[in-house]
This record gives structure tokens, sequence and C-alpha cells, in this order.
């Protein structure tokens, strides 16, 4: 058994809120695989850094509670 990456770890926690921020994984992974204009990339290619996943974590927590981000 291999030892996932620092990168499968931070898309596995990324789909992990998008699940619970949109209810389902066809939801969310529609959300993470489109351009989205307030993050200026997809959500999912925001992974690839911490300090990006944390603006992509901002974002979902804005829409789990209505917020601006």
């Amino acid at each position: 058994m291999t030892k996932k990456s620092e990168l499968e770890l931070r898309i596995d926690e990324l789909q992990i809120l998008a699940i619970e921020t949109f209810g389902t994984k066809t939801m969310a992974d529609a959300w993470l695989h489109k351009e989205n204009f307030a993050l200026g990339a997809t959500p999912i290619s925001m992974a690839e850094s911490e300090s990006s996943l944390e603006e992509v974590k901002k974002v979902l927590s804005a829409i789990s509670y209505g917020g601006v981000v």
C-alpha cells in the first residue's frame, strides 16, 4: 500500500468539503471542475498549494453559510 501524496490528501479534503456543501458527489465534482470567477481557476486545480486550498475553503464556507468572500 502506498502513502498518499500531500496533493492527493488536499484533493480528498477538498472533495469532502465540497460534498458537504453541495450535498452530492455529482454536484461537488461539477463545482470543483468548473472555472470559478471568484477564484480565477477551477477549484480542484487550486489544491496544488495549501494557501490556494485555503481560498477554496473560504468560498465553500461562504456558500455554506450564505456569506460573502
